[in-house]
């Protein structure tokens, strides 16, 4: 915005050193999370039922009796049955089984005509500093522990640190997992919990830095979303989203990628590169 003041360079480093200042990373993260509702590739699923009904009519005539007069009744003859001939049973017909291709996975809205696992640029994003840079970060030596923090939003409750609300469920699509890494926890005053609301009804999974959250035991697809903190790559499931941090322009790439594979003992796909600001959507 025009009334910011630019970033120093002392900023931008501690920014690639995860040395940020809590009001910076909060304004990454809520520029994130509105990027993860506007661009999140939702899949939609339309499903078409088709009744046929065949009716066919069957016409029978009832035998007519002559009333013209008296009859005279008459004995029929008993006639043999024929003798029995040889019946040749029928050859059984062979039908060759129909086999149909399994469907084709459909792209989510945004992604047309892009391979699943395929990173694609979807935006540039401004790095908004203003006066928050010039406070200063926080002393790394007062760093008593780190967390990944996972939530699995299901579309009800809210999820706050301590008094400041920080994910609402209401306004994202169930399954999109919003995930803060590298949570600072420090030995000189005490940290926020993490406090769910009643009507919360997804999943949180917090773990020591770098360790994968527990699965729900199905497994799936996920649409990747990744913030770019810095140059090095962001590894994903396997998949390799390289990253970007304009100095001229003070741009961060968003880069993302659907139909990333995870396993049932795998909340998401896991991150085992970690380099920017990570959503996804589960793929249903």
């Amino acid at each position: 915005m025009s009334d910011e003041q630019p970033m120093s360079d002392a900023f931008k480093a501690r920014m690639r050193q995860g040395l940020s200042t809590m009001a910076v990373r909060e304004r990454m993260r809520e520029r994130a999370r509105n990027r993860a509702i506007a661009g999140g590739a939702l899949a939609a699923v339309v499903i078409a039922a088709g009744t046929v009904l065949g009716v066919q009519a069957l016409a029978g005539g009832a035998a007519q009796q002559d009333m013209a007069g008296p009859g005279t009744s008459t004995t029929a003859e008993p006639t043999a049955p024929p003798a029995p001939g040889p019946t040749e049973a029928p050859e059984p017909t062979e039908s060759a089984p129909t086999e149909s291709a399994p469907a084709e996975p459909t792209p989510p809205p945004g992604f047309d005509g892009v391979a699943a696992g395929e990173p694609l640029v979807t935006s540039t994003i401004p790095l908004e500093s203003g006066d928050a840079g010039a406070g200063g970060g926080y002393d790394p030596g007062q760093v008593e522990r780190r967390t990944d923090i996972y939530v699995l939003c299901e579309g009800t409750g809210t999820v706050s640190l301590g008094d400041e609300p920080w994910i609402d469920c209401t306004t994202l699509q169930p399954g999109t997992v919003a995930v803060e890494l590298d949570r600072p926890y420090f030995s000189d005053w005490d940290d926020d919990e993490l406090v769910v609301s009643d009507d919360f009804d997804g999943v949180v999974r917090e773990v020591p830095a770098g360790e994968a959250p527990a699965g729900t035991g199905t497994g799936g697809t996920a649409t990747v979303h990744v913030i770019c903190f810095g140059d090095a790559p962001t590894v994903v499931g396997g998949v390799s989203f390289e990253c970007s941090w304009s100095d001229d322009d003070e741009q961060a790439r968003s880069v993302a990628a659907w139909g990333v594979p995870f396993g049932p003992d795998e909340l998401v796909p896991r991150i085992t590169e970690r380099n920017g600001f990570i959503t996804f959507v589960i793929e249903r």
